[in-house]
C-alpha cells in the first residue's frame, strides 16, 4: 500500500488550533477527515492525531454542532482562499448579468 502524500487534517470541534492557523496556501495536497454531525470522529483516533487536529470556532451553549456540508465548504473555501482561489475565476461577466 503507497504512502499518501500531503497533509492530513481532523476537523473537530475538540481541537484547538483553529482551522484559520493552518497553513494552507503550500502546493501539498491537502485532506480533511470530518466526523458524524451528531458524534465527530472517534476519541481514540483524536488523542492518537492531536497535532492533525483544527477546529471552526463556536460556542457550545449556544451551537452543539455544524452541518457537515456546511463544515466542509468553510474549510475547503479557506483553503482556496489562501491559494489565491488557484484555478478559479475571480471574476466573470454573464450575458445577462442583473447588477449592470
Amino acid at each position: 500500500m503507497s504512502q499518501m502524500k500531503g497533509k492530513l487534517y481532523l476537523i473537530s470541534k475538540f481541537a484547538e488550533k483553529v482551522y484559520s492557523e493552518a497553513d494552507l496556501s503550500t502546493d501539498e495536497d491537502h485532506y480533511f477527515l470530518f466526523g458524524r454531525e451528531d458524534k465527530g470522529l472517534p476519541e481514540d483516533f483524536m488523542r492518537e492525531h492531536p497535532e492533525k487536529a483544527l477546529r471552526i470556532p463556536m460556542n457550545d451553549e449556544h451551537v452543539r454542532s455544524l452541518n457537515v456540508s456546511n463544515t466542509v465548504c468553510m474549510i475547503v473555501y479557506e483553503a482556496l482562499r489562501q491559494q489565491n482561489f488557484a484555478g478559479l475565476e475571480l471574476v466573470h461577466t454573464y450575458e445577462a448579468d442583473k447588477l449592470k
